[in-house]
Parts: structure tokens; sequence; C-alpha cells
């Protein structure tokens, strides 16, 4: 089949294969000048900035495409206060498998 001028046709391009990623709300995504960071917290408590790559939103969180392996602990809410270096006492919280981005984190 040619298309000629005047014809139309639906043409399917996938985006990307399926990989398994990271998913973090939104809210632990800050910006510092011209990149993504995510505060990690390290096992004695000290909160340092990793780099990431953001990608689409899924079920509510955000796909990190490199920086993250998903075993880290990292901080979601309280961001304005934490500063890279300092001592926090993290309180971990399962979260749902998929959330509306309205809603506050528990």
């Amino acid at each position: 089949l040619i298309l000629q001028p005047g014809l139309f046709g639906r043409v399917n391009v996938p985006g990307s294969l399926p990989h398994r990623g990271v998913l973090v709300p939104d809210e632990a995504i800050a910006a510092d000048q011209d990149r993504r960071i995510v505060y990690v917290v390290a096992e004695d408590g000290t909160v340092t900035p990793h780099p990431v790559r953001p990608g689409p939103r899924i079920d509510g969180y955000r796909v990190i495409r490199e920086g993250l392996t998903g075993d880290e602990t990292i901080v979601v809410n309280g961001l304005m206060r934490v500063r890279p270096g300092i001592k926090v006492t993290p309180q971990l919280v399962t979260l749902p498998p998929t959330r509306n981005p309205l809603e506050p984190m528990p």
C-alpha cells in the first residue's frame, strides 16, 4: 500500500520496551539549578543528594530512569528543612501501590 497526498493511516510506534524502574512520589524530587535530585538517607542517618533523571508518571508516581537502584531510603516529606550532610531520623512509610497525586502523603 502506498500513501498518496490526501490519504491517511494509523501508525503505532512504541516509546520504549518494558523495563524495571523505580517509582517515587513527585514530592521527593527537588531541583538544583539545572538538574533534579533526590535526597538519600545513609545508614548513619546523614543525607546526601543524588542526581536523578525523571521519566513519565505511572500510577501517580514518577519513574526514575537513572540515579536510584530501588533499595535506598529517600526523603519525601520535609525537603525544605533537609540539607546535605545533616543527620535525620527517618520515619519509614509504606506507600500505596497507586495514588492520587492531589492527596497528601501519609
